[in-house]
């Protein structure tokens, strides 16, 4: 079975090893037997946090599983808004005030309301807007739903490559 994502990290220890950080995301496709196969009745977390956002691709089970967490956490739904809000802030200072015109969201979730290229292009058209995600589903949005409609361009990114430091 073939490693697709992985993560480790060992903390230092007296005597012990050093820290180490591995990131690892295969470049060929799983095997038939291990691709992911979609099932409705199923949250995703991607859809999820996009429900938190008032986004409108969350289904049932994640409209579901969205209001329980928030029924136990309700500052989760405040958190992830926070959080949009300030990459909306982010992007709209570097784009305005600092004059960048080309953007790299790293694990973007799914479209929602203020996406990036969103921000970005309002400020100057020509920005260009890169997602790089691991997430077949996010992916499958992103090239679906992530259309520029000024003269700048967005486009998915699936990480294919292996990031190791040892220190």
């Amino acid at each position: 079975m073939e490693l697709r994502n992985a993560f480790r990290h060992e903390t230092a220890r007296p005597g012990g090893r050093d820290q180490q950080l591995m990131i690892t995301h295969a470049s060929s496709s799983p095997a038939a037997d291990e691709t992911p196969r979609f099932d409705p009745g199923v949250a995703h977390p991607a859809r999820v946090y996009n429900v938190w956002l008032g986004g409108k691709d969350g289904l049932a089970a994640d409209r579901k599983a969205a209001g329980e967490v928030a029924a136990h956490r309700p500052q989760v739904v405040d958190g992830a808004q926070a959080n949009r809000a300030f990459l909306g802030r982010a992007v709209r200072y570097l784009a305005g005030q600092g004059g960048v015109r080309q953007f790299l969201d790293i694990g973007p979730g799914l479209p929602a309301p203020l996406a990036t290229h969103e921000v970005a292009q309002a400020i100057a058209p020509e920005s260009c807007v890169v997602y790089a995600d691991n997430d077949p589903l996010v992916l499958s949005h992103a090239r679906a739903l992530l259309t520029s409609k000024t003269g700048g361009t967005c486009a998915s990114w699936t990480p294919t490559c292996a990031i190791r430091r040892r220190s």
